[in-house]
């Protein structure tokens, strides 16, 4: 089993952003994750010509995210590092869309705003990510050593080779 995490990050100023699919698996299973992550991405965009997906979303799969989603808002507001990303751009003319007053109740209403979001919206997000084998880059990265006895020994400088 592995577990998975999807992150969107998209600019205050600038239009577009870019997604991040991060799983944690052993090394032997990394490449069956990763495979396991672009078909489901694959499978639940909608054909531009059809409009059906392989296998569409659910409110079962919708009401889940809202919760993970939800619950870790509500675990990191108690991080200074999570309300710095919050806060991040609040206080710049140049960022108008998060400054006081100009309508950004996304971050005092974050539990409602996630609640409303539908399927029909889930479903424009797809589109708009052009999900798709030749837009989608893929890699695996992994941290420690597979086998402890194989662990290179540190430089001079005290660095070691992954």
């Amino acid at each position: 089993t592995y577990d998975a995490n999807f992150q969107l990050t998209a600019f205050d100023r600038l239009n577009g952003g870019w997604w991040l699919v991060t799983v944690t698996a052993s090394p032997a299973k990394a490449p069956a994750a990763l495979q396991a992550c672009v078909d489901t991405l694959l499978d639940v965009k909608a054909d531009p010509v059809s409009g059906y997906a392989n296998s569409p979303l659910t409110n079962d799969n919708l009401r889940a995210a809202q919760r993970v989603l939800n619950n870790k808002h509500a675990a990191e507001l108690n991080t200074n590092k999570y309300w710095t990303e919050l806060m991040t751009g609040t206080q710049l003319p140049c960022v108008p869309a998060k400054a006081p007053g100009s309508g950004a109740d996304c971050l005092r209403d974050w539990i409602s705003t996630i609640n409303a979001v539908t399927l029909a919206d889930l479903s424009l997000a797809l589109r708009a990510l052009e999900i798709g084998p030749e837009t989608m880059y893929t890699c695996i990265a992994s941290s420690g050593s597979a086998n402890a006895a194989e662990t290179p020994s540190a430089d001079l400088h005290g660095h070691t080779m992954p």
